[in-house]
């Protein structure tokens, strides 16, 4: 019970003083300027590749080089390359995920900055893949409709039944790559984040909450100890 009056007559006699430590600390946060680290945002996305034949675009390690190389952006994203080439080239990372996935990062000074700019140029892959697919849906395609026109002698009637089986599974497992997982600013990996004002003067407060009991109890504690 001594030791309970003891607290609440120093927490009586130096509320004033640190209610006004736990303010002052509370507005250095809020007004202390930020350090000058940059953060740096990292937006992600994944692509499923596509089945339809095709070396340079189904194959995970072929288009992990296609994308890390000048050629593609050159030709497909001409505006992008001119204005971010260096920083495509340094904080673009592609690498295979999965069998026939890839994943893709990209890291800006911004959440809508990285996930615009990784939105481009999975965009411009899949516009490009799906060309590329349909060129080929279409070749196999029309190649069944002859097929099925044409009258094949009793000879050849099995071989072209037996070709045609063939074209329509080669078909029907053919599909287009997609994107798995979209860049979306909403969903990005910051670092070196610099606390903003108010989380700073938050910290303050609890902090100066923290001192002023540790103020309170702690010679309290020791004169009991002592005796």
């Amino acid at each position: 019970m001594l030791e309970i009056q003891r607290i609440k007559d120093r927490s009586k006699k130096y509320s004033l003083l640190l209610i006004a430590f736990t303010v002052l600390l509370g507005a250095c946060g809020w007004l202390l300027p930020v350090g000058k680290e940059e953060s740096s945002v990292t937006a992600e996305a994944v692509i499923t590749l596509g089945n339809y034949g095709s070396q340079e675009l189904n194959n995970p390690k072929r288009v992990t080089v296609l994308l890390t190389t000048a050629p593609f952006y050159e030709t497909h994203l001409a505006s992008l390359w001119e204005e971010k080439q260096d920083e495509i080239m340094t904080k673009l990372q592609v690498s295979t995920a999965a069998d026939n996935m890839i994943k893709l990062t990209y890291t800006g000074d911004t959440e809508e900055n990285a996930a615009m700019v990784l939105g481009e140029i999975t965009n411009a892959f899949i516009d490009i893949d799906k060309e590329r697919y349909q060129q080929k849906k279409r070749i196999i395609e029309e190649s069944i409709q002859q097929l099925e026109k044409d009258e094949a002698v009793p000879e050849a009637k099995v071989e072209q039944e037996r070709f045609l089986y063939e074209l329509e599974t080669t078909l029907y497992d053919l599909k287009p790559a997609s994107v798995l997982k979209p860049a979306d600013k909403e969903d990005v990996t910051t670092e070196n984040r610099a606390f903003g004002s108010k989380e700073r003067a938050v910290l303050g407060i609890v902090l100066g909450i923290t001192l002023s009991f540790l103020w309170i109890f702690i010679p309290v504690i020791f004169r009991e100890q002592s005796k």
